[in-house]
């Protein structure tokens, strides 16, 4: 029945002024039989954006457990407290008041230091093909071992006199992160032009540039912390010490030694729930924080994927992984791939966990305002990709037939006219509208 339907799909769908130039790839099978419903371009190798954050969370479920959590612990050698971490982004200085008071319960009120222990040096801090331009934001945060608030922090900034810096204050404050402001007031109901940018001579500090209006009232700049180990360090010390904990020397970076005694474990959500909190917002930090799970090294991690998309069938040489995320310009896979990957998870034990956790059309994630009427309104479960020049989709469609498994990628998309994103959106619902006929 669906073969039926695929072939009422119009030929002009794919001639629409939106697509001139853009390579369209699509591939749709049935969840039930596995029989193809439609296909185009299937096999193209494309830039998968953040559909790619299916394939880090898909293997994590099957190599990792859906019981995985990130651990971080407080240690001890009878006169040092070390911090090591486990990855987990979503740690939060509140956490450590929780750590003081098992501290104190312990008879542990006062050590000679705070060590921070991020695991071994690693060579590069960002995964190859990341855009500078990103890597201010926090949508860019460096990931590591020990990470604090997903690695951002906010900068506000509250203009002065015309023609003066404007004032800037970080949120949470800490001596880790530096601003150089460049930045000037410019008259009231100017433009903002603020710009945050990272100097390679100066690879730890931004720099702000750019006006920002005389009137200006809620100014916030949300940005990625460069060296994130030594600002959870400092974090999460001024927290111990606000619980009753003191120190009798500064806070540095070490390894934990043999032998130490835990004094303190913090767990994070187990991945089942870490799922949502990727998938639904498409968190970056979170993905290259799951693939750090997987393997001491980025590169070790990237081979345990490509491992376990052998194990399900898919030829890892029709995929470039890069990272986790998705944000590399050098990630590739195809539409067939993700479909087999989806088909995976639904053929498998974790099908409730990957339905619950990825976006709805019209109501939640990052389809929560994308294809609010029907009949697709409730009915598209799937991840979303953006990056530019690039909108990808891939997921479930529940139509009254029964349930597709879909990967609708459009790359090379250079059409920059104001109604640009409406035409690619009526594109994608006629194309998954048909399959309701």
């Amino acid at each position: 029945m669906f073969a039926l339907f695929a072939l009422l799909l119009p030929p002009p769908l794919f001639e629409a002024p939106t697509l001139r130039g853009a390579l369209v790839s699509a591939y749709v099978i049935s969840a039930q039989t596995g029989q193809v419903v439609y296909e185009h371009n299937a096999d193209a190798d494309v830039v998968p954006a953040s559909t790619l954050k299916l394939v880090v969370g898909s293997a994590a479920l099957d190599e990792l457990g859906k019981d995985f959590a990130f651990t971080t612990t407080l240690e001890t050698d009878g006169t040092t407290l070390y911090l090591r971490g486990g990855g987990d982004p979503l740690l939060r200085p509140a956490d450590f008041d929780d750590a003081a008071r098992a501290l104190t319960a312990a008879g542990q009120r006062h050590f000679d230091a705070l060590v921070g222990d991020d695991g071994p040096p690693r060579i590069d801090r960002y995964p190859g093909g990341w855009s500078v331009d990103d890597l201010p934001f926090y949508y860019s945060a460096p990931p590591s071992l020990l990470s604090i608030d997903e690695n951002a922090l906010h900068v506000l900034v509250r203009p002065g006199a015309i023609g003066t810096a404007p004032t800037l204050t970080m949120e949470p404050a800490n001596s880790v992160v530096t601003i150089v402001n460049d930045a000037t007031t410019g008259p009231a109901h100017s433009d903002d032009t603020t710009w945050l940018s990272i100097s390679w001579d100066r690879p730890d500090t931004l720099i702000l540039t750019g006006s920002v209006p005389a009137d200006e009232t809620d100014g916030d700049l949300h940005t990625s912390i460069l060296d994130p180990a030594r600002a959870t360090l400092e974090l999460s010390r001024a927290a111990l010490m606000r619980g009753g904990i003191t120190f009798g020397n500064p806070a540095r970076m070490a390894t934990t030694p043999a032998g130490t005694r835990i004094l303190w474990t913090h767990r994070s959500p187990p991945l089942s729930t870490l799922l949502s909190d990727m998938w639904l917002p498409s968190d970056n930090l979170l993905a290259e924080s799951l693939l750090g799970a997987l393997g001491p090294t980025r590169d070790e991690a990237l081979d345990r994927e490509r491992a376990w998309l052998r194990s399900i069938g898919i030829d890892p040489a029709t995929t470039t992984l890069a990272d986790g995320s998705g944000l590399s310009s050098y990630d590739r896979i195809t539409a067939r791939d993700l479909v087999m990957i989806l088909a995976h998870d639904y053929d498998g034990p974790n099908r409730d966990v990957v339905l619950g956790a990825l976006p709805i059309a019209g109501e939640r994630g990052t389809l929560a305002h994308a294809f609010k009427f029907p009949p697709l309104e409730g009915k598209i479960i799937a991840k979303t990709g953006t990056v530019n020049h690039t909108r990808t989709l891939a997921g479930y469609l529940q139509t009254p037939h029964g349930t597709l498994i879909f990967a609708l990628m459009v790359n090379n998309w250079m059409d920059d006219s104001p109604h640009a994103l409406a035409d690619l959106r009526a594109f994608e619902s006629t194309l998954l509208e048909a399959f309701f006929e």
